[in-house]
């Protein structure tokens, strides 16, 4: 058929789509292994994920550090044979730790996935942390923090972080560069040796995820149990939050001001997170959303801005971040408040409304598009003890929200008094 490229494709509502479901099991040694087999190609992605993040570390940069660490040498092999074995075999090894949890990701050719599980179950159970890989990593990372934090969008996010949540507190600490000289190899195999056991670790495979791929994972790291065996530990933690502080960070060599305002809100178990999503993307969470609008487009004060809704294991909150021209930054700010108002005051109207659901209802078909995606969607969940019944009960209140309803969060949630507000920069 030929396509005719003088007429507009139709546009069609999204009305349902399927949703693939991870398939899950429990390993003989309890590790929970959950598979999405999409029978295509032969690549397989893994994940193992460790509840090792910022929230259970006992010191600042112990998490990030153990992660980053882990192919900096084992009980068996050393860091380069690690990099050129991983190399050799086509496969690719990933580290990430957040606030909460840490992984380490696999790609690879399923026809070499037991060549390349066995050095990465030597990265995982064995890793040893050596003295001197430990003075190069702090060393290195220690000089990219210092040049990181010339920057002013760097140093209003900890800032804000800071005010939201309270400096003491998991999610708005304020790394400084003597953490950084603090850390030690023994703390490190101490967080190593709890942090990433098998009774601490859930495993994702994606991909073409046959029977003989399930097999051979849980023969590395199903049969038996690996490093200390003991019930772990989760610190109870409250936000200890400054709503309606305002802070200004002076810098007077700054051609641009970092802006973050925003607030402590709720995480995903809450009753109105669907709303405050969609809410959310009408403020600033899409590039034709209003703040886009006025600040970029109309006023042309910045390259771009948004609003942000994260949302973490235990809290979240709402984050409007912009770099602004010093000139401008005053004004900008009062633009941004009129906006934040303007959703309190009048119903959104119609047209816009359908726009912002029809965009969202294509981002999550997007979540599902493909073997990998739908594992990270999955992902997302068991990271926040849901199930599959969240995805549905997003897609109907985004289907069937009114401009009303929208209208009474932005009056319960959006009230200018509870913003807090740092500027890194000048405002003039």
């Amino acid at each position: 058929m030929i396509v005719n490229r003088t007429e507009v494709p139709s546009i069609k509502q999204i009305n349902s789509f399927n949703i693939v479901k991870a398939a899950g099991q429990v390993f003989p040694n309890g590790v929970p292994f959950y598979s999405i087999n999409s029978n295509d190609g032969d690549f397989i992605k893994i994940e193992w994920m460790f509840v090792a993040g910022n929230w259970v570390q006992p010191s600042p940069l112990v998490a990030f550090a153990v992660n980053s660490m882990l192919s900096e040498g084992s009980q068996k092999y050393s860091s380069v044979q690690i990099s050129e074995m991983i190399d050799f075999y086509g496969a690719f090894l990933s580290f990430n730790v957040d606030k909460d949890f840490a992984f380490v990701s696999l790609m690879c050719m399923g026809k070499y996935l037991a060549e390349v599980l066995e050095i990465v179950e030597e990265v995982i159970k064995n890793a040893t942390f050596p003295e001197h890989e430990l003075e190069v990593f702090r060393n290195k990372h220690k000089q990219q923090f210092l040049v990181e934090q010339t920057k002013v969008r760097n140093i209003a996010r900890s800032e804000h972080a800071g005010l939201l949540f309270g400096t003491d507190h998991p999610y708005g600490y304020k790394v400084v560069d003597s953490d950084f000289d603090k850390l030690n190899r023994d703390s490190l195999v101490q967080f190593h040796r709890e942090r990433y056991q098998s009774a601490n670790c859930k495993i994702i495979a994606s991909g073409k995820v046959d029977e003989n791929v399930v097999k051979t994972i849980e023969q590395y790291f199903g049969v038996s149990f690996w490093n200390a065996q003991q019930t772990l530990s989760y610190p109870v933690c409250q936000p200890q939050t400054s709503p309606g502080k305002k802070v200004l960070i002076e810098k007077d060599d700054a051609v641009q001001s970092a802006v973050r305002i925003g607030k402590v809100l709720f995480n995903k178990h809450h009753s109105d997170y669907h709303g405050m999503q969609i809410l959310n993307c009408i403020l600033g969470g899409y590039f034709g959303s209003r703040l886009m609008a006025k600040i970029r487009e109309e006023k042309g004060y910045t390259y771009g801005i948004n609003s942000l809704f994260v949302t973490l294991k235990n809290e979240g909150y709402l984050a409007i971040v912009s770099e602004l021209g010093t000139e401008v930054t005053v004004p900008a700010i009062e633009d941004i408040y009129a906006e934040i108002e303007k959703l309190r005051q009048e119903p959104v109207a119609e047209d816009e409304l359908e726009r912002v659901k029809n965009y969202i209802l294509g981002d999550i078909v997007r979540m599902f598009d493909g073997p990998f995606a739908q594992a990270e969607s999955f992902i997302s969940l068991i990271e926040n003890d849901l199930d599959y019944d969240h995805f549905d009960q997003m897609i109907s209140t985004v289907k069937n929200i009114t401009a009303g309803e929208l209208q009474l969060l932005a009056q319960k949630y959006f009230d200018p008094a509870s913003f807090t507000q740092v500027v890194v920069g000048k405002m003039k």
